[in-house]
Protein backbone atom coordinates (compact mmCIF):
# COMPACT_ATOMS: atom_id res chain seq x y z
CA UNK A 1 0.00 0.00 0.00
CA UNK A 2 1.22 3.53 -0.93
CA UNK A 3 0.90 6.90 0.83
CA UNK A 4 -1.65 9.35 -0.45
CA UNK A 5 1.01 12.20 0.61
CA UNK A 6 4.33 10.31 -0.79
CA UNK A 7 6.87 13.20 -0.27
CA UNK A 8 5.01 13.78 3.44
CA UNK A 9 5.82 10.72 4.37
CA UNK A 10 9.19 10.26 2.95
CA UNK A 11 10.38 13.96 4.34
CA UNK A 12 8.69 12.79 7.98
CA UNK A 13 10.43 9.19 7.51
CA UNK A 14 13.63 11.12 6.94
CA UNK A 15 13.31 13.40 9.71
CA UNK A 16 13.22 10.44 12.37
CA UNK A 17 15.92 8.81 10.55
CA UNK A 18 17.94 11.74 11.38
CA UNK A 19 16.89 11.66 14.82
CA UNK A 20 17.68 8.32 15.27
CA UNK A 21 21.17 8.55 14.39
CA UNK A 22 21.33 11.91 15.78
CA UNK A 23 20.19 10.49 19.25
CA UNK A 24 23.58 8.05 18.81
CA UNK A 25 21.24 5.01 18.44
CA UNK A 26 21.64 1.74 16.15
CA UNK A 27 18.32 0.35 14.58
CA UNK A 28 18.56 -3.07 17.18
CA UNK A 29 18.97 -0.29 20.05
CA UNK A 30 15.63 1.75 18.43
CA UNK A 31 13.82 -1.35 18.18
CA UNK A 32 14.70 -2.79 21.62
CA UNK A 33 13.32 0.71 23.16
CA UNK A 34 9.82 0.21 21.37
CA UNK A 35 9.84 -3.75 21.86
CA UNK A 36 9.82 -4.71 18.00
CA UNK A 37 12.99 -6.39 15.81
CA UNK A 38 15.91 -4.60 14.36
CA UNK A 39 14.45 -6.35 10.92
CA UNK A 40 11.08 -4.01 11.78
CA UNK A 41 13.57 -0.97 11.92
CA UNK A 42 15.36 -2.02 8.58
CA UNK A 43 12.02 -2.37 7.07
CA UNK A 44 10.53 0.99 7.16
CA UNK A 45 13.77 2.74 7.06
CA UNK A 46 14.59 0.83 3.48
CA UNK A 47 10.80 1.89 2.15
CA UNK A 48 9.82 -1.68 2.87
CA UNK A 49 7.21 -1.04 5.18
CA UNK A 50 5.00 1.52 6.07
CA UNK A 51 4.32 3.38 8.92
CA UNK A 52 1.40 3.60 10.92
CA UNK A 53 0.50 6.98 12.91
CA UNK A 54 0.68 5.34 16.17
CA UNK A 55 4.16 3.61 15.08
CA UNK A 56 5.31 6.84 13.75
CA UNK A 57 4.67 8.04 17.63
CA UNK A 58 5.80 5.28 19.55
CA UNK A 59 8.87 5.38 17.47
CA UNK A 60 9.70 9.50 18.24
CA UNK A 61 9.17 8.91 21.47
CA UNK A 62 11.35 5.80 21.91
CA UNK A 63 14.06 7.83 20.60
CA UNK A 64 13.67 10.76 22.53
CA UNK A 65 11.79 13.44 20.10
CA UNK A 66 8.27 15.27 19.42
CA UNK A 67 6.49 13.15 17.03
CA UNK A 68 4.20 16.49 15.81
CA UNK A 69 7.31 18.77 15.71
CA UNK A 70 9.13 16.37 13.25
CA UNK A 71 5.91 16.63 11.24
CA UNK A 72 5.72 19.94 11.16
CA UNK A 73 8.79 20.49 9.87
CA UNK A 74 8.33 17.55 7.10
CA UNK A 75 5.24 19.64 6.03
CA UNK A 76 7.18 23.03 6.16
CA UNK A 77 9.62 20.86 4.02
CA UNK A 78 7.40 19.84 1.54
CA UNK A 79 5.10 22.78 0.99
CA UNK A 80 1.73 21.36 2.23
Amino acid sequence: MASFYPYLYEAALALCIDARIKAGLTQAQLAERFGQTERFVESYESGGRLLDPAEYIAICRAIGVDPFELLQKAEKEVGN
